[in-house]
């Protein structure tokens, strides 16, 4: 595969919301929760990116649907780009981290619920 960024890598962890918590509720305690990563120094020392995107459909068909796909049941999706896989692991791995994502996992989601995804990428379109 031509163009296969090798300079920045990506993971990408994605969640689906615990029982009775609904994605309004992820939203409304999301910014929390970006303060807290964004203040940790492992974070700001190793990452280049780090986005959260909270699950929206304001169409009265969703995009899945369109597609013929199945709809997920995920609800969040966190993507995070560093210049090695190494600096990404130092930075999810780091104490600090570690403490926020067990806050989230006791009160957002479950470890069974709870994925990520490291890999190199090809940018096919960007403008």
């Amino acid at each position: 595969m031509s163009g296969l960024r090798t300079d920045r890598v990506r993971a990408i962890g994605i969640f689906k919301n615990r029982p009775g918590v609904t994605n309004e509720d992820a939203k409304a305690n999301g910014p929390r929760l970006v303060e807290k990563i964004k203040s940790i120094p492992a974070v700001q020392e190793n990452l280049l990116k780090y986005e959260v995107t909270f699950k929206t459909e304001r169409l009265p068909k969703t995009l899945a649907g369109e597609l013929g796909l199945q709809d997920t049941e995920f609800s969040t999706m966190i993507l995070v780009e560093g210049a090695s896989h190494e600096k990404i692991r130092a930075a999810l791995t780091s104490a600090e981290y570690r403490t926020v994502i067990a806050g989230a996992l006791e009160h957002a989601t479950t470890l069974e619920n709870y994925h990520w995804f490291s890999g190199e990428f090809v940018t096919v379109i960007e403008k």
